[in-house]
């Protein structure tokens, strides 16, 4: 069986990876792509990081509820990092922020 490797983890890994978070299937995209070209097994990831099989298995197809605890280790162990950035604003935020505040002038 091989180790799990040490990598240095890319500060973009998301945008590396040329993939879109709007979903979870996205993310644990981001997972499987990343676990792939590192070429580890779903054993060798799920033993360095305290997860089962299955629960990868899952995550890796988006099925189930992940507590992220365990999205974090995984995440450590293939050399990805997750952030929360504040989510931009858009057109029809603006347009129900107008029209809230229309509402309270009537």
């Amino acid at each position: 069986m091989r180790e799990a490797r040490q990598v240095q983890a890319n500060p973009h890994p998301v945008e590396a990876l040329g993939s879109d978070l709007r979903e979870l299937g996205a993310l644990s995209r981001v997972f499987l792509r990343r676990r792939r070209a590192l070429g580890l097994t779903q054993r060798q990831v799920s033993d360095a990081c305290g997860v089962s099989v299955q629960w990868l298995s899952e995550f890796e197809n988006a099925k189930g509820d992940f507590g992220v605890v365990r999205v974090m280790r995984v995440a450590a162990v293939l050399g990805l990092s997750l952030a929360v950035h504040p989510r931009p604003v858009t057109d029809i935020d603006l347009v129900f922020e107008q029209l809230r505040a229309e509402g309270q002038q009537r």
